[in-house]
């Protein structure tokens, strides 16, 4: 048993072990707890602030430093069941044209936001309110929106993520704390072009460090439910027939699928999550993956590439079709494939062997450890 434990910011070097970003999580001296501020998926427990909190080791750790006791991830036997995909997209359109994104000059303007990212078309994206106040007039608003609407309304966005009861049988949505920073609303939207769901982004610029996302979910009330990790599709209703591009975020998918008009862009919540989704929608078609170029030096995000690639091979055995897989790269000194692009620097498209030659020693253990299967 360890006494005394203290705690340590993540970084370049030492990545978080369970999103594999540089920024925004922690873990404990001896890193046996990791404290992840995007992900949540199989967490042993959920801060009171959304983060996830994973034990690598040793549950039974103590704490010595005052440390705000973590309650359980609450489970509730009767969380209502997730609304049909017209009635979630109706709902968060909705959202988003009453808090559009024009209401906030950080997230239209602001660093990191929608101009600094090239996406032209702000009115796709919303200003979630910061206040619990706030929310509560925009759940008023869209009440009112929908009262007409018996198809809908008698459901009082039961099954839509975000939403959720209070104690008093009122309709909230969010968090019961506010926020001190402008949050942007992200949709993600299905093959179909219907909004499956969407992430918020806190706009508070830090350098050196990429922006936090969350989910918007309500997984934690009793009335509430939780979003899963859809695939985000940047243009579900363009030519089937285009390479698919794979990146991480819909941001990156928007910015990507701006420039790269020959391809049909797709952007998952992070690189281990929507494999099986993302194989789906290449199936038959030649996949680019274009995650963020820390696969090189990052263990974790270069086992998660590789285990795509891993799928994907398996996939083209099954059904019988060739079409290749490429590694999209560029120069190291930018981090995402939409900085590239923004600045107009040349991509390059690697072999799985190329790519594999460039990895540092501990990323290329882990990634042939996924692929091992192949050539077994």
């Amino acid at each position: 048993m360890i006494n005394s434990v203290g705690y340590r910011r993540v970084s370049k070097n030492r990545p978080c072990s369970i999103c594999g970003k540089p920024d925004w999580c922690s873990t404990t001296a001896t890193e046996t707890i990791s404290f992840c501020a995007r992900s949540t998926t199989n967490a042993d427990r959920i801060s009171p602030h959304g983060w996830g909190v994973f034990y690598d080791h040793d549950p039974g750790l103590q704490f010595a430093r005052p440390f705000r006791p973590i309650p359980a991830r609450k489970k509730f036997a009767h969380s209502p069941a997730l609304a049909p995909p017209e009635i979630r997209d109706r709902v968060y359109r909705k959202l988003i044209e009453l808090s559009p994104a024009s209401s906030s000059d950080k997230i239209v303007c602001g660093r990191g936001g929608l101009r600094d990212r090239g996406v032209l078309d702000h009115a796709n994206y919303g200003s979630f309110p910061k206040t619990v106040r706030g929310r509560d007039a925009l759940v008023g608003k869209l009440v009112q929106a929908f009262a007409g609407d018996r198809a809908l309304f008698p459901l009082s966005f039961s099954g839509v993520p975000g939403f959720w009861r209070d104690e008093d049988g009122e309709t909230r949505l969010g968090s019961r704390k506010d926020s001190v920073e402008d949050l942007m609303l992200i949709p993600f939207i299905g093959f179909d072009g219907r909004i499956r769901a969407c992430q918020i982004r806190f706009m508070k610029f830090v350098s050196n460090r990429s922006g936090r996302y969350i989910w918007l979910s309500s997984s934690n009330e009793q009335t509430g439910c939780g979003s899963g990790a859809p695939l985000h599709h940047a243009c579900p209703h363009s030519a089937s027939n285009e390479p698919v591009l794979v990146t991480e975020g819909a941001l990156k998918a928007a910015t990507a699928q701006r420039f790269l008009i020959d391809r049909y862009v797709v952007g998952n919540s992070g690189v281990a999550t929507s494999h099986r989704e993302i194989i789906g929608t290449a199936r038959g078609r030649p996949l680019e993956i274009a995650f963020d170029l820390d696969s090189f030096t990052n263990p974790h995000v270069a086992r998660a590439l590789a285990a795509l690639v891993r799928l994907r091979y398996s996939d083209q055995a099954s059904f019988g079709y060739g079409d290749g897989v490429r590694i999209v790269v560029w120069d190291g000194s930018m981090k995402g494939i939409d900085e590239a692009l923004l600045a107009q620097v040349p991509l390059l498209h690697l072999s799985v062997p190329e790519w594999l030659k460039r990895l540092s020693p501990k990323c290329l253990g882990e990634a042939t450890r996924q692929l091992a299967p192949l050539t077994q």
